[in-house]
């Protein structure tokens, strides 16, 4: 029922005959009549509203309620079908229509929409109590840090021991299962044990939902600690709610104030120390800190093996006419003294290892992306021996620091070979340690030379320390006499 002052109130709010209608449930023709006649009224032309306090009643043309009965009859039948052969709006609108209603499908979708809304059961929670030692949670989260200069988003591995609430977490540039066994493996030598049963959502390295299979790598790193991996149901985060919470308790604590970091590594390190505090901090429900319980259930959970579980993977690599192996779409460089066609690589979560029997003869930081490179300058060192002039536009060459390019553009862009002594000298120490003492010689105004690099690089610093500390001690030196040097002359 809809009063005529309220048409009016509305159209002076809305000032559309078509949002009036709609926010009424009225035909527009009725909405126009109703303003038309409140408009005759004001101009004069009637003398009132006939009658004055009518009440509008939109009949249901349609849905009446022999519609609405023979609906609610589908759907109390859809209870006791099987979930898969129930009736659909779609199909309950095609029935209604075969028994001769002309109503469309908005009007049943909407009658569906709201039995569902007061039929529907109040899901219920069960309130858990694991016992000591027996249940942890695993998630992930995403921190927003600056690494350098660069701002990347990060995985938080979280874990949770549920009876104590200790929590342990480690941060990752990617979440492959490498990086989930890695940050098992971190857990478990944290906490000197294992619990019973670790609880995951769906993840598609650990989990194969489609397949309901557990990820065979990840099921040999259970099977080596064991413990039993335990899945939740798909869209169901309150089944591991402490981990869920440890996400945002860990991430507000160590990164809400501090955020940028030189390094992973120094992230983690402030992300550690962090920890140790919310782990000495008296938690809901419990009469204790966390780090005191987990003292007490160590003794119910699993003792760790021996033997640390092997997170690698071993693969024979090709090389290229680059020097290069590929490894999940990125690239590394190979020492060109290696004469083999095929090398054997070590792939850990954070390494790339390559191998020459039992001997590691190089290690690259492992790229995250694809398509990027990881060159090392004494990888082609014998190269350009033979070939000098192919450094000039290198892509080893680019991927120097800008100091150590400027340098070369500076001084050895026409003797290339003249280069090959520094980058030597990057090969035998690091490309930061020839950094710094370019920026020494800058510092001085000294003249670069390899031997020069070569002093501060690899001189002691204690030496180093000394000369910096040298002092000019000053002599009066008197004015030369030439004529005993002229007598000394005529007597010879």
């Amino acid at each position: 029922m809809t009063d005529i002052h309220e048409i009016q109130h509305l159209y002076e709010k809305l000032g559309s005959i078509r949002e009036v209608a709609r926010e009424l449930g009225l035909s527009r023709n009725t909405v126009r009549r109703y303003l038309r006649e409140i408009t005759d009224v004001q101009e004069g032309i009637l003398e009132e509203l006939k009658p004055g306090t009518r009440i509008i009643i939109q009949p249901k043309r349609v849905v009446n309620e022999e519609l609405v009965q023979i609906v609610h009859n589908y759907l109390q039948d859809n209870q006791i079908k099987p979930r898969k052969q129930r009736l659909s709006a779609a199909e309950i609108h095609r029935l209604v229509q075969g028994r001769g209603f002309q109503v469309g499908y908005t009007s049943i979708k909407t009658l569906v929409q709201d039995w569902k809304e007061s039929h529907r059961h109040r899901e219920v929670f069960v309130l858990q109590d694991p016992p000591e030692g027996y249940r942890a949670e695993f998630d992930w989260g995403f921190v927003d840090l600056t690494l350098g200069n660069i701002v990347q988003k990060v995985s938080l591995a979280i874990f949770t021991v549920n009876y104590s609430q200790y929590r342990f977490g480690r941060l990752f540039l990617n979440q492959t299962t490498f990086d989930v066994i890695q940050a098992h493996i971190d857990f478990f030598t944290d906490i000197q044990a294992v619990p019973q049963v670790i609880v995951y959502d769906n993840a598609t390295t650990i989990y194969d939902i489609r397949r309901k299979q557990y990820n065979q790598r990840f099921l040999l790193c259970a099977t080596h600690y064991q413990f039993k991996p335990q899945v939740c149901n798909p869209a169901s985060p309150h089944e591991k709610g402490s981990t869920e919470k440890s996400v945002s308790v860990v991430r507000k604590a160590a990164f809400s104030e501090k955020n940028r970091f030189t390094s992973l590594s120094e992230a983690n390190d402030h992300l550690r120390n962090c920890l140790k505090g919310i782990n000495n901090q008296r938690v809901h429900r419990r009469t204790e800190v966390p780090v005191q319980l987990l003292k007490e259930e160590r003794s119910e959970m699993f003792p760790l093996p021996s033997l640390e579980f092997s997170n690698y993977e071993l693969r024979n690599c090709s090389i290229n006419r680059y020097n290069l192996i590929e490894i999940y779409k990125n690239f590394y460089s190979v020492p060109d003294s290696f004469c083999s066609k095929t090398i054997l690589a070590k792939i850990f979560a954070d390494r790339i290892e390559m191998m020459d029997h039992e001997d590691v003869i190089a290690v690259h930081v492992r790229k995250i992306g694809r398509g990027e490179y990881s060159l090392q300058t004494g990888h082609y060192l014998m190269t350009l021996g033979r070939k000098p002039g192919a450094i000039r536009h290198s892509k080893i060459l680019r991927s120097l620091d800008q100091e150590i390019l400027q340098l070369f553009e500076m001084h050895y862009i026409d003797k290339p070979k003249e280069f090959l002594p520094i980058l030597e000298l990057i090969r035998d120490s690091s490309p930061e340690a020839v950094v710094y003492a370019l920026e020494i010689c800058k510092d001085r105004d000294l003249f670069v030379t390899p031997d020069l690099l070569k002093l501060l690089i690899f001189e002691p610093k204690s030496r180093m320390m000394e000369t910096d500390g040298w002092k000019i001690c000053e002599f009066e030196v008197p004015e030369p006499d030439l004529l005993v040097f002229d007598k000394k002359i005529g007597r010879e």
